[in-house]
């Protein structure tokens, strides 16, 4: 059955651990990043029934569209005995907007042919795996017509079978009534919107501040003025300064814009209107113009840089000060792993010029104000935290948990604005004071004091705990318990701890059986317990990949799990008991590449490589290029790295690359890319390109006077 199909998963829909795209939590269609067909979409046809699609998604329309670039084709044809359908998936992060009972769905129609009402599809929201009843779209569209653009308003309330309080996935446009013919239908702009948005008429000009001009995109930046019913910025250009056509929209939380240009060496026109919710314009701003120019390799590292830089500066939630979660919607939610990423990302733009050096100390000092007022448990910090309250956020309300891998990189990247801004001693005194309150001793067990666990409750104790050791993304946790100067722990743990993965040797909580009356939970009402069992791993490698001999790593996993140790401590000529860090990062790079090469998952072109696994099927991994491990490589590989970078700007930067830096990911081979961002793969191209141009980031670290003490007890320095 069509049915049955429909309402299978969307691949693309399931992918975790993205970061939300720049647009409304309510949007489910505004533009398609790709051409030809849009990859959150599915459409099926049975009996003699047929809908247009390419590999199963609908088409893409860059001809006829509402909002720039482009809208969806709806092309079917209704046969007694038949059925069709067509999904339009929320984009990811997928299944996380819940209707308001008291809003509407809203979109465009414009109708291409000689369509009666009557033949419409029929449409239902989706729910997972639930379906609500169907409505005929007939009924919610005034003054029907043909060859215009028309609204339909559909009420939430409306909308029979709707299951309260969980995400909508997406609608699902369906045959309704058989006839003869084959029609044609475009659809944009499908949102769900408050049933009574701001009304202000839009009387002011817009407001260009400007329009800087690259090899192949101009930046263009704006001001808002506070006026609530502006919804959108509608950009417009020209090659000429007079036949100007929109080149695309962007939400009101966004103040810039990356426009990727057909030809370079040329001079584009750039004007912009603000744009209400009914998709009304004010008056233009006044024109501006920019002419693109090729950039040497040097220019070209730092528009990918300051790109990259804006992520942060532009996530920053206003409380705190912190990394934002969300972006764009009232979330006050702040990541802080993700801080400890900005925080070097924004020492790197002050560095480069990007951002003001006053304005990343004002963002630094509200920061390290708002965690001196978060609770702690034993000196490490919450996951997540809310950023206009303070108080952690968890999995479950009633067990607060201190997350010390977390902890670990938020203090990672403190200790270096702490070598940064040096000369600031109110900072620097607040920095200490954090620093050193974190009790990493305290992340142990009786009998076990060498081996971290990355969580602990004061409900639940260690009972959810993971044994931190192996090469990845413990590695920092272990330098800075070793360096700290009151919880240090003892010297055996780098090799003892660090240097022996663990995991837990059954699948029991085996951490609820510990007994230690100063730091866990009894949870066996006053027995002494027994002490966790694990199976041990080797922490090396020692083998020949692609010819290349690697120590510690493998090419199994993302490179960016290489990369994550590395971002502030500096490899470079430190050997320990297990590797030469640096050598072995080069050569696993390069083995990594040579893989990557082989697959070509990226196409034809040996510069595109950096293999992820962004999902499943039914035939296993799906694959495709995290952008991020090749530009990032440029700390090991330089010339590799920059073929790679200047590779992906010039052939797909047009739906790869944003005022943001990279997206997650693209898969050419599915005509594919990532709507939204990662923070780690934003801040390792910042931090690893510059590593590879000043050392700075690694300089900084490294010489921070509790880590070299590290350095010198545990490192053979060349």
């Amino acid at each position: 059955m069509v049915r049955s199909i429909t309402l299978s998963l969307l691949f693309f829909a399931t992918i975790v651990g993205s970061a939300q795209a720049d647009t409304y939590p309510g949007v489910l269609f505004e533009n398609s990043v790709l051409k030809g067909n849009y990859m959150h979409s599915h459409a099926v046809h049975g009996g003699r029934s047929w809908v247009e699609n390419v590999a199963g998604r609908l088409p893409v329309s860059d001809s006829v569209f509402f909002t720039p670039g482009n809208s969806l084709l709806l092309k079917y044809y209704s046969a007694d005995g038949g059925e069709w359908s067509a999904q339009i998936a929320f984009p990811e992060p997928a299944n996380s907007y819940i209707a308001d009972p008291k809003g509407v769905l809203v979109f465009k129609l414009y109708v291409a042919s000689n369509t009666p009402s009557t033949v419409l599809p029929k449409l239902s929201l989706y729910q997972g795996e639930s379906e609500s009843d169907p409505l005929n779209l007939s009924d919610y569209i005034d003054d029907y017509s043909t060859n215009m653009w028309l609204n339909v308003n559909i009420p939430v309330k409306a909308i029979g079978g709707l299951l309260a309080d969980e995400a909508v996935s997406g609608i699902r446009l369906a045959q309704r009534q058989a006839d003869t013919a084959t029609h044609w239908l475009y659809i944009d702009q499908i949102e769900f919107l408050s049933a009574n948005p701001p009304r202000a008429k839009l009387s002011s000009p817009a407001v260009l501040a400007s329009a800087t001009a690259y090899e192949r995109h101009v930046d263009l930046t704006w001001q808002l003025p506070l006026t609530p019913s502006i919804r959108y910025i509608k950009i417009y250009r020209a090659n000429d300064n007079e036949h100007f056509e929109p080149v695309a929209i962007r939400p009101v939380f966004v103040h810039k814009y990356s426009d990727f240009v057909p030809y370079p060496e040329k001079t584009y026109f750039y004007k912009i209107a603000w744009v209400d919710y009914d998709y009304l314009e004010s008056p233009f701003s006044e024109v501006l113009e920019a002419t693109t120019h090729a950039v040497d390799d040097s220019a070209l590292l730092d528009l990918v840089q300051e790109a990259h830089v804006n992520y942060f500066e532009d996530r920053t939630e206003i409380n705190s000060g912190m990394h934002a979660i969300q972006f764009g919607v009232d979330d006050a939610a702040v990541s802080v792993m993700e801080t400890g990423f900005s925080i070097l990302s924004q020492i790197v733009g002050v560095e480069r010029g990007f951002t003001s050096r006053k304005a990343a100390i004002g963002r630094l000092r509200r920061m390290v104000d708002f965690l001196g007022k978060v609770e702690r448990y034993q000196g490490a910090f919450p996951a997540k935290i809310d950023g206009r309250t303070g108080k952690g956020i968890f999995e479950v309300d009633s067990v607060p948990e201190a997350d010390l891998v977390a902890t670990a990189f938020l203090m990672q990247g403190l200790l270096v604005a702490e070598q940064y801004f040096g000369a600031d001693s109110s900072l620097t005194d607040r920095i200490n004071t954090l620093w050193r309150g974190v009790e990493w001793d305290r992340f142990v067990v009786p009998g076990q004091e060498n081996i971290l666990l990355d969580r602990w409750s004061p409900v639940a104790g260690f009972k959810n705990a993971r044994p931190m050791g192996g090469f990845g993304k413990d590695f920092i946790g272990y330098i800075l318990a070793l360096a700290s100067p009151r919880h240090a722990l003892p010297p055996e743990a780098y090799t003892e701890g660090l240097g022996v993965p663990r995991e837990l040797a059954d699948s029991i909580h085996v951490m609820e059986l510990v007994a230690n009356e100063a730091f866990s939970v009894d949870v066996k009402g006053g027995g002494h317990g027994t002490l966790p069992q694990y199976r041990e791993l080797p922490y090396t490698a020692d083998t020949t990949l692609y010819g290349i001999a690697i120590t510690v790593g493998s090419v199994d996993t993302s490179l960016m799990e290489a990369y994550l140790p590395f971002l502030a401590f500096d490899p470079r000529g430190k050997r320990d008991t297990f590797a030469d860090y640096f050598v072995n990062n080069v050569n696993l790079t390069e083995a990594t590449r040579r893989r990557d090469n082989e697959f070509g998952h990226g196409g034809a072109s040996a510069a595109i490589w950096g293999t992820t696994a962004v999902g499943t099927d039914s035939l296993g991994n799906i694959y495709a290029i995290n952008p991020a491990i090749p530009s990032a490589s440029y700390a090991y590989l330089p010339e590799s790295a920059i073929q790679s970078i200047r590779e992906l700007y010039e052939a797909y930067g047009d739906m790869l690359f944003t005022e943001y830096g990279f997206r997650k990911w693209m898969a050419p081979e599915r005509n594919a890319v990532a709507g939204g961002y990662d923070a780690l793969n934003q801040a390792a191209v910042v931090v690893m390109i510059e590593n590879g141009r000043s050392g700075l980031i690694w300089n900084l670290f490294t010489s921070h006077p509790d880590i070299k003490r590290v350095v010198e007890d545990h490192f053979s320095i060349e």
